[in-house]
């Protein structure tokens, strides 16, 4: 079984990495789940620590979601611990994912694209200088799984004239955007840094930090979550009680499906990286 999700294991698990970031600025975007909402514990007392800031940023999309009472019981909720999430309002509406059900294409991929545009907008607009700045995402152990039997079944085992009927990312963007994160930190060439909590960890680690610390996370699932593959893969892991070890997976995606060297992600440049890789 991998480590539990215990802050001092999880920092001395990652001390190097937090003690680079001394004196920097960390940007967290926050979904209101289970992984963001754990992530965004253990960084805050991180920060504390390890003496860096911590800007929290949270896309409200789709806004089906995020119901005013969520809002309300999770901002309450980390106010409380010193921490001001600020809420951005997305230029898109829950319409557009119904259209794009029509259209062949995966909802998800809109609600994505649409968020990103927003904060990564922010982001821009307010950090023209990347050097001092690290980017928090907060995928788990659970995603990188999901992410290389997603490319497995999509690209390694699919016939060449497949043509699935929900389009979703070219074959090429998903699989730098998945191996990409294999890697904790991963330092581009001009400065950006971009960090992952989590990717030790199953998810019934990461549940059980909620419980533990009774951290309230959004309550209403998204009308289009079966169009995303890995809500699929968790349900099958969940009723089979599977648990995975990173290790293992890191060494057979390396092996077996062609993993990156990390600083063939760190050469990217930031502008490539934040458009296409993120």
């Amino acid at each position: 079984m991998n480590q539990r999700v215990d802050y001092s294991e999880w920092r001395e698990l990652h001390r190097q990495i937090l003690d680079s970031f001394r004196g920097r600025k960390l940007m967290m975007f926050f979904s209101g789940g289970k992984d963001s909402s754990v992530a965004l514990h253990l960084i805050q007392e991180a920060g504390e620590e390890f003496d860096f800031s911590l800007e929290v940023h949270a896309g409200i999309f789709p806004k089906h979601v995020f119901t005013p009472v969520d809002r309300e019981r999770i901002d309450g909720y980390w106010s409380g611990r010193g921490i001001h999430i600020r809420w951005h309002e997305v230029q898109e509406s829950d319409e557009r994912l119904g259209a794009a059900l029509s259209e062949g294409t995966s909802p998800c991929l809109i609600c994505n694209t649409a968020k990103k545009k927003e904060l990564m907008g922010y982001l821009r607009e307010r950090e023209p200088a990347f050097k001092d700045l690290v980017i928090v995402m907060c995928y788990s152990l659970w995603d990188l799984v999901s992410g290389t039997i997603e490319h497995i079944l999509g690209s390694v085992y699919a016939s060449a004239d497949s043509s699935p009927a929900i389009r979703h990312k070219s074959a090429q963007e998903r699989y730098f955007e998945m191996f990409q994160r294999f890697y904790p930190i991963l330092r581009l060439k001009e400065g950006l840094s971009v960090f992952k909590p989590l990717i030790r960890y199953n998810d019934q680690q990461i549940r059980s930090v909620l419980t533990r610390e009774g951290i309230p996370i959004l309550s209403t699932r998204c009308s289009y979550r079966a169009y995303r593959p890995k809500r699929h893969f968790a349900e099958y892991y969940e009723r089979m009680n599977l648990e995975f070890d990173f290790e293992r997976l890191q060494g057979f995606a390396r092996t077996a499906l062609h993993l990156p060297d990390e600083r063939f992600f760190s050469e990217i440049g930031e502008d490539r990286y934040l458009k296409k890789v993120i």
